[in-house]
């Protein structure tokens, strides 16, 4: 009952940061959520008639004869689709990976204000933004290696008994979803100390292997928090595209807005979350250890450097 009650304290934190920081929030938040929002709109719109001539001209080339004229002009549209399709999808991971990395710092910024009773102006709050943000790059840089690496580790498990049991289906199925659920948790519980250690990059003066190493380091007795934390997001996730799925049919463009919409403001709650995580398992850390973790200057350091 202690953990679950210090859950939900945890979940009431981000709306006290709204309360003291809500200008800054809300300047933020509607920035994020429109570049965000329209770059995803954009990309779905671009994207949509590729797949489309794509799909036809593959079943084009599906009836077409090998050697012919046709068939060649088919196979060089495909390549050229293709190209097109992996470019564009390219180009929206990078900005979507830059948008996020700019929202969640100047987010965990905001939260660490409010912690350390600092005032930042909306130019104070740009300033250091700009000075910190390559720290957590570094992070997430690693963070996305582990990740891969996690996959690629899981992909065995999963190919295998496909290609063995691919005649049985009932115990196929069954095994691969006792896999999944293996999988989703193991990423849930890793991903505590590599959310973790993107906050601590903004924080404290530190960043990528050093960070991750602090990330474990500080939260530890606190994972379960940062495991529910991320078992919440994934269900709401869930629910949204659910909701969506069922009602994008109806109106595609309006529930496609909302969706991205629902999406951007869940990471910004997310990210106000694990701040208030780090500075639980910081206060825990401290009182357990009588630790304490150098942190980086906010307001006095920009007060002397800007004009």
């Amino acid at each position: 009952m202690n953990r679950i009650s210090g859950f939900l304290e945890l979940l009431k934190e981000p709306f006290k940061i709204l309360t003291t920081n809500g200008k800054l929030m809300a300047i933020t938040a509607s920035i994020y959520l429109t570049i965000y929002s329209l770059s995803c709109i954009l990309f779905t719109f671009s994207i949509k008639p590729l797949i489309v001539d794509l799909i036809l001209k593959l079943f084009a080339l599906s009836s077409a004869h090998p050697g012919t004229p046709e068939y060649t002009e088919l196979l060089v549209a495909i390549r050229k689709d293709t190209g097109a399709f992996l470019g564009i999808e390219a180009a929206c991971i990078v900005f979507l990976f830059f948008v996020n990395l700019f929202a969640e710092t100047t987010v965990v910024i905001i939260a660490s204000c409010y912690y350390n009773g600092d005032n930042l102006s909306l130019k104070e709050l740009f300033t250091t933004v700009l000075k910190t943000w390559t720290r957590p790059f570094v992070t997430l840089f690693y963070v996305r290696l582990l990740v891969l690496g996690y996959i690629s580790i899981f992909f065995w498990p999963f190919l295998i008994p496909s290609l063995i049991l691919f005649d049985h289906s009932k115990i196929l199925i069954t095994l691969l979803i006792v896999l999944a659920i293996i999988f989703i948790t193991f990423n849930l519980y890793l991903s505590v100390v590599w959310s973790l250690a993107v906050v601590v990059s903004v924080v404290e003066d530190t960043y990528g292997l050093s960070a991750l190493g602090k990330a474990r380091e500080v939260m530890k007795g606190n994972r379960v928090h940062g495991f529910l934390l991320n078992l919440l997001y994934m269900l709401v996730l869930t629910v949204i595209f659910t909701v969506v799925y069922k009602l994008s049919p109806m109106m595609p463009i309006v529930v496609g807005v909302i969706e991205f919409i629902l999406i951007g403001v869940l990471s910004m709650f997310q990210f106000l979350a694990y701040s208030a995580f780090y500075f639980e398992c910081k206060n825990d850390m401290v009182n357990s250890r009588g630790l304490e973790y150098s942190q980086i200057p906010t307001a006095p350091v920009i007060d002397e450097d800007l004009p």
